[in-house]
């Protein structure tokens, strides 16, 4: 019983990890503009602290595509669009 358990928790891990990391966005200058492209068109007074975390967010993802990392890259991508979508 407790063989199974165990075998089915390790196939849903091994299966789902390449569903996370299809959801993650691409780390290419073109990711890069259009999010940098969104944090910029935040014009409402009330989202300036989302909007100046999404601009760092970008920074840091330039920075971290400049050195090679392309998962730190992703990571950040997301974070900065997480940001222009917060309420």
């Amino acid at each position: 019983m407790f063989k199974t358990i165990l075998a089915a928790t390790a196939l849903v891990s091994v299966l789902s990890a390449p569903a996370f990391a299809a959801g993650m966005m691409a780390c290419d200058d073109a990711s890069i503009m259009k999010t940098e492209a969104m944090a910029k068109g935040m014009t409402d007074p009330m989202k300036k602290d989302a909007m100046m975390m999404a601009m760092q967010e970008v920074d840091s993802a330039k920075m971290a595509m400049k050195d090679g990392k392309t998962d730190d890259c992703a990571m950040h991508l997301d974070n900065a669009i997480k940001a222009t979508e917060a309420k």
